[in-house]
């Protein structure tokens, strides 16, 4: 049960092999990629770039960094990549972005030797998802553990980032949306650690009045700011707020890199086709406006929870103009939810299938120059829309016919 709603849904009881052709398709890619990062290795080095876990050297090495009370080579970029070099040698560029509210996270793994940290980062994250997700995995769909393997699972699981983290921290807050307001305000809290994956909760929240969560969330977001004030020092906010915030910002213009691939993003999109900030913004501020009226309206006309909160999930990527596919592991889950439910129209699975395989196909579409992860997305937010606000309109109106 999810927000006092049954979440089972209508799958065939017999092996339908054919349902997890998405899987495939969405699958391929970051196995390809593992295996050629492995053919590439030579001391735990990646083609003499990129470390093993990707973007969890980040968390590691801010860990010494945080330690050593050192907040300006922390959220300076050549510093930081100085930093990384002198310990690991050559690499590519890298950068930490997260603000002192993450501080804990990075402290504790930095105190591991870097392989060892890795492997708990990867299994011990890995099962905080599956754990939450198991409220929200369809029945008859297979196991829960396949939440850890669907497209953005594993491109998480490559890149080695806090897509499960902040997958699990979702998930937790709206199971207990319903039913435990302000321990789901209090989660929620959490997300002061990358407050943009919150951006419309607050909308969502003040639309359906929950107001015991909303102060919850509050007292929580501030308690978790003056904690990392007082225990790392304001310093570090202002570190934080004057060099890393700028540098999040010209990400979104990536000139070809490969994370501008990765990207959700409508602008970043439209840029890396060489259309101009005009152009961008323009297309950002419509699958922006897309989303929020999706979430507005389906909040609104007070849909279940799991499906609002699922909506929810995939239309912040359409908001976002700053976002990586790996955060998408929500996302997959609630594609997943209306692919595998036959009672959906085909038009709707359809759409949710071709979200499901975004965050791998829309790297393999964007390398091919054309950057449609945005689109994908967004004809799953419809789809979801469909399944949650219209689908569940014809019913009452057959119901109201009958009765009268």
């Amino acid at each position: 049960m999810v927000g006092g709603s049954n979440v089972t849904i209508k799958a065939t009881k017999k092996a339908d092999w054919a349902r997890y052709a998405p899987w495939i398709v969405g699958g391929w890619f970051v196995v390809l990629m593992l295996y050629v990062d492995a053919a590439g290795t030579e001391n735990g080095v990646i083609r003499h770039t990129e470390l093993w876990g990707r973007d969890f050297i980040n968390v590691w090495t801010g860990g010494k960094l945080i330690a050593a009370g050192d907040f300006a080579t922390l959220y300076t970029s050549t510093a930081f990549s100085a930093f990384q070099e002198a310990i690991f040698g050559p690499l590519d560029p890298h950068v930490y972005s997260y603000p002192p509210t993450a501080f804990p996270i990075a402290s504790f793994f930095s105190l591991l030797p870097y392989p060892f940290a890795l492997a708990i980062w990867l299994v011990g994250t890995t099962g905080l998802f599956v754990w939450a997700a198991r409220s929200w995995w369809p029945a008859g769909a297979g196991s829960v553990w396949l939440a850890a393997l669907t497209p953005a699972a594993l491109v998480n699981l490559w890149i080695g980032n806090y897509g499960f983290v902040f997958g699990a921290i979702f998930l937790l807050a709206f199971r207990r949306l319903d039913d435990r307001p302000i321990v789901a305000g209090a989660i929620i809290g959490l997300f002061a650690m990358k407050p943009q994956l919150a951006v419309l909760i607050p909308l969502v929240l003040l639309i359906r009045r929950d107001w015991r969560v909303i102060y919850s969330a509050a007292v929580s977001t501030a308690g978790f700011i003056a904690a990392s004030g007082v225990i790392y020092g304001w310093v570090a906010w202002e570190a934080f707020l004057t060099r890393a915030t700028g540098k999040q910002v010209s990400v979104i213009d990536a000139h070809g890199a490969f994370f501008g691939k990765m990207s959700t993003s409508a602008a970043t999109a439209v840029l890396d086709l060489d259309g101009g900030w005009t152009a961008a913004l323009a297309a950002q501020a419509v699958l922006a406006v897309l989303g929020i009226v999706l979430v507005a309206v389906a909040a609104w006309r007070r849909v279940r929870t799991d499906q609002l909160a699922l909506l929810l999930a995939t239309c912040t990527f359409l908001v976002l103009p700053y976002a990586i596919n790996y955060d998408l592991v929500v996302v997959c889950i609630g594609a997943w939810v209306v692919m595998i439910d036959r009672a959906n129209a085909p038009v709707d699975r359809v759409l949710a299938s071709i979200g499901f395989v975004a965050p791998q196909m829309g790297i393999v579409f964007a390398m091919f120059g054309a950057p449609v992860t945005p689109l994908m997305l967004a004809g799953l937010a419809i789809a979801q829309f469909r399944v949650a606000v219209i689908g569940r309109a014809a019913p009452e109106a057959a119901a109201a016919v009958r009765s009268a």
